[in-house]
């Protein structure tokens, strides 16, 4: 009686027991860091872009650790589904190397009770990934966006400095060597004239012996020239008359476009907006299956974390004296298959070709399927793990192939010799 008493106050307070706690933090920390790693090295792709735009800008630190900042969601939302599958894959791997998963069945522990652990931290994730991709995701890319629209408006005050030609918009800037009283020049501005449909039906030369840039306390560049000239020319090639000036300010970035409103594309849009837009009577910039394929693929993406445990502990699983690592090779193939295949469904709903939710849903119920038949045959059938077998139907395979190779040979010489005879 006393013990069954102490084993409730134990279980009270650790509900998932000392080995699955145990699995729960090996799990955790190999995730977590995973997570970190995938994050880092998806960003140092990223990072080059990020570099060649804030080289224009005037606050290139500043800017750059908004852009970073920025993108993490996104990234977090690809890396979450690999580091679960990955580390939960590690886990078990190390578990059964060490013959500990050999002592925790023997000790009547199914693998039904030690994928609990797994559970649980599939379920952090999953709340986690409702906000990364419900709403972090869309407002990280349109701050993003704004960044970088802001950089390019104040590109030409970098661009000056460098002596080089550098085109922005619809005007191109030189400007020359600098000068001994911190003035640059010659000065040269191509802004071509376009018509309402975006045709370049003339443009405008703008030229000085010395220009200054300024660069106001808003951070917006002014640049200010000296004497020049300016000229028109027209879509028939006809030069007019050149206008002298004693000087000018040229405030190109002064007063900035505003970047548009967010909600122009269905990835700029939270899971909350996309769901009062399922009717497609909400925005008139995203149609109705484009919005309806995006909301479910994102439900899908979350749900999925949930099921993934279940194949990747069968994947990690080891027995015998010679323990294989094909497990995270075929669930990095795999799950980077299975996320291009959705990405595929969402495409053939947003384009109409199919419902939104076909596609998509259909992909998760064979995923369900398959790992619902992978782990069944791991945890109450007898035999070799899923890998193994897998490995060894392969073997048989190749085997059998050779065999029917080399008669067919001996049939055809044989048939060849009779006939020489």
């Amino acid at each position: 009686m006393a013990r069954t008493v102490v084993y409730e106050r134990v279980h009270r307070r650790n509900p998932l027991g000392r080995l699955n706690t145990y699995l729960f933090k090996k799990a955790l920390s190999a995730i977590g860091g995973l997570i970190v790693f995938a994050c880092c090295v998806l960003l140092l792709e990223r990072l080059l872009r990020i570099f060649e735009v804030v080289t224009t800008s005037t606050r290139p630190a500043s800017d750059a650790s908004n852009m970073i900042v920025s993108l993490l969601p996104y990234y977090l939302g690809i890396a979450v589904p690999m580091a679960l599958m990955l580390g939960t894959i590690i886990t078990i791997d190390r578990f059964s190397r060490s013959s500990e998963l050999t002592a925790a069945l023997g000790a009547g522990v199914s693998l039904t009770h030690m994928t609990k652990p797994f559970l649980a931290v599939a379920t952090i994730l999953a709340i986690g990934s409702i906000l990364i991709e419900g709403w972090l995701q869309p407002l990280g890319r349109y701050r993003y966006r704004t960044i970088e629209n802001s950089v390019k408006q104040t590109a030409f005050s970098a661009a000056l400095r460098e002596g080089t030609f550098t085109t922005v918009g619809t005007r191109t800037f030189f400007g020359g060597t600098a000068k001994p009283d911190a003035g640059i020049g010659p000065i040269f501005i191509y802004d071509a004239t376009l018509d309402e449909n975006g045709n370049e039906t003339g443009f405008r030369l703008t030229t000085a012996n010395k220009g200054e840039l300024i660069v106001r306390a808003s951070g917006w560049p002014v640049l200010q020239l000296g004497a020049g000239q300016g000229y028109q020319v027209t879509d028939n090639a006809l030069l007019s008359d050149d206008i002298g000036f004693g000087g000018m300010s040229f405030a190109r970035a002064s007063n900035p476009t505003p970047f548009r409103v967010r909600g122009n594309d269905e990835r700029e849009m939270t899971s909350s907006e996309l769901f009062e837009n399922r009717r497609g009577d909400r925005s008139t910039e995203v149609d109705r299956n484009t919005n309806n394929a995006t909301l479910h693929l994102r439900i899908a993406r979350t749900l999925m974390l949930f099921i993934l445990p279940f194949i990747a502990v069968p994947f990690g699983l080891n027995y015998g004296r010679n323990p294989s690592s094909a497990g995270i090779f075929v669930g990095v193939v795999f799950l980077v298959s299975l996320q291009k295949a959705l990405e595929f469904a969402q495409t053939l709903g947003a384009s109409g070709k199919l419902p939104p939710w076909v596609g998509i849903w259909g992909l998760m119920g064979f995923l369900t399927l398959f790992a619902a038949f992978i782990f069944w045959k791991s945890a109450f059938k007898m035999g070799q793990p899923p890998l193994t077998s897998f490995a060894q139907w392969v073997s048989h395979a190749q085997g059998q192939i050779r065999s029917t190779i080399q008669q067919v040979r001996k049939k055809i010489r044989g048939e060849t010799e009779a006939q020489s005879v």
